[in-house]
């Protein structure tokens, strides 16, 4: 309740007022010479220098797309992919980051459902990514900032410097529930869902974030998450830009040498990323690369301790995981540094753990079932509460209405939360797998044997078992009438979903009867058990 309570206080701050723009020009007026954005490329702006470019390319932007109209972005974390979203926020238009290592379908997708007709994105990034450059509405961002002449210049700077907030807006005001960006995620058909974040949504995570990781002057994140995951767009963007610290990013976050070079030479001391890239940096970098690091928060997927225990070996310094989810934009919970002050230790951290909730982040466990709240200790799946939550899911009111009941969010997720507060995922509910920080979708790849045996009797599942190099993989649970290990081997080999969304050959468990809840419906939980028990047969 009094979780509930730190919600509604945070709910109050929900003013007219309350956006991305605003708390952005606030912040770059404030450190107006101060550095601002560095990138692989060469590029380094301080905050001046960035807020008139963002506002002069919000100015090239207002004659491509109407305020409040979807423009896609096509850009890897850097200087043009910041500015992009700075431009087209500053323009009342809304970012919507598309996902550049998905297929095109799922990017077209994404263009249908928002309707986008404008899409800002790079030769030279569409040329690396393999990205073909025939999209309708595109237009390239070294195009637009060329036709920025000195008068466009010198009047962007007397606005940044001078003028009042609503004329850098237009004049409108922008409501915190406002839409700021849509970001898509993995649907459980295997189609991406919209998720709609609104300003105060992004505003509200990071003022709960800068309490528990208390930012500091001199800091300097390290920007290896691209923006098309929410995870990147609040704390590799956002964050930083609003909170008046630098930020310095890179576009391969599996170039080893490139990070430890970028930690290097931006001292960096802030860097969040996924435990499939610490493996890289613990292979390929030195202890000194990292040496300028305070704080290393792990998310996307499990950190398992074996991992954090070879980084903190390597560079002394241990990363922390927490919690969290597109929907929820996205962080909910972060284990934090030990802390003693004043002869009083306060506990931050437990092993196998995600941490506590952050501030103004309500969350409890309920029964599958009957949505009954568990007593402390026990397992149920795990439901959120507060400003975070998003708006819903874009022209999706059945899965909006699924996912949320009476202003909690619907985890999927199966957890606990011990008398200290702190939450411990023991599993997943909703049916996909983080196998090297991609979400696979168990129903999808499902079908796929389904088509190839032609039926839709539940004679075959998937479900996951843990990996120590990619985090998940994928096994099959299937019954005798569905055939062989080899045949249904076979079939999703000759199919074309991605080779990562194929369960290995020997990943194949064949049941007398499929497990199933007192519902009806399939019992997942019990499938992974399953799997989990029969681990020592697989080469994991």
């Amino acid at each position: 309740k009094v979780t509930e309570l730190s919600c509604d206080y945070f709910d109050s701050l929900k003013l007219p007022k309350r956006s991305l723009v605003n708390h952005f020009v606030k912040s770059a007026r404030k450190n107006w010479s101060k550095k601002c954005i560095t990138d692989s490329t060469g590029k380094c702006l301080n905050y001046g220098q960035t807020l008139v470019t963002a506002i002069a390319l919000a100015e090239r932007i207002d004659k491509l797309a109407k305020p409040k109209t979807k423009v896609g972005i096509l850009l890897p974390p850097s200087a043009g992919g910041a500015l992009a979203n700075l431009g087209i926020t500053i323009s009342g238009a809304i970012a919507v980051n598309l996902n550049y290592t998905t297929g095109q379908d799922s990017r077209n997708f994404a263009i249908e459902q928002c309707k986008i007709k404008c899409i800002i994105s790079s030769r030279t990034f569409l040329e690396k990514a393999g990205i073909s450059g025939d999209l309708e509405g595109l237009v390239f961002l070294e195009d637009i900032l060329a036709r920025i002449d000195s008068k466009a210049k010198l009047n962007a700077y007397l606005k940044a410097r001078f003028a009042p907030l609503c004329l850098l807006t237009k004049g409108k005001r922008r409501f915190g529930d406002d839409l700021a960006t849509i970001i898509f995620s993995s649907g459980s058909s295997g189609r991406p869902k919209g998720v709609c974040l609104s300003h105060h949504n992004i505003i509200s995570n990071i003022e709960a974030l800068r309490v528990v990781i208390q930012l500091k002057p001199n800091d300097n994140f390290c920007g290896i998450l691209p923006f098309f995951h929410s995870f990147g767009f609040n704390c590799g963007l956002w964050l930083p830009l609003i909170s008046g610290v630098s930020v310095s990013y890179l576009t391969n976050p599996l170039d080893g040498p490139a990070v430890g070079k970028s930690v290097r030479r931006n001292s960096s001391t802030i860097l969040f990323a996924p435990p499939t890239f610490f493996l890289n940096y613990i292979r390929r970098l030195k202890r000194e690369d990292f040496v300028s690091l305070r704080l290393v928060a792990a998310g996307a997927e499990k950190l398992k301790k074996r991992l954090a225990d070879k980084f903190e070996d390597k560079f002394e310094i241990r990363p922390l995981e927490g919690y969290g989810a597109t929907e929820l934009s996205p962080v909910v919970s972060l284990n934090i540094p030990d802390v003693e002050s004043d002869g009083v230790y306060q506990v931050g951290t437990k092993t196998d753990s995600v941490g506590h909730p952050i501030p103004g982040v309500a969350v409890k466990v309920v029964d599958i079932e009957t949505k009954d709240s568990m007593p402390v200790g026990a397992e149920g799946l795990l439901m959120v509460k507060g400003p975070n939550v998003m708006l819903g899911y874009l022209n999706m009111e059945k899965q909006t209405a699924e996912a949320l009941e009476d202003g909690w969010y619907n985890t999927g997720d199966i957890g606990k939360i011990d008398a200290d507060g702190f939450i411990t995922i023991t599993d997943r509910l909703s049916r996909f797998s983080k196998i090297g920080g991609e979400m696979v979708p168990h129903i999808v790849v499902e079908q796929a044997y389904l088509e190839g045996l032609d039926t839709h009797e539940q004679v075959i599942a998937v479900t996951s078992v843990p990996d120590p190099k990619k985090g998940e993989e994928l096994v099959v649970l299937h019954l005798a009438q569905a055939g062989s290990a080899e045949q249904l081997h076979e079939i999703i080999t000759k199919s074309e979903l991605p080779n990562m969304w194929k369960p290995r050959r020997n990943n194949y468990i064949q049941l007398k009867s499929m497990p199933v809840l007192g519902s009806g419906k399939l019992d997942v939980i019990q499938l992974r058990k399953i799997a989990l028990s029969a681990k020592s047969g697989f080469n994991v």
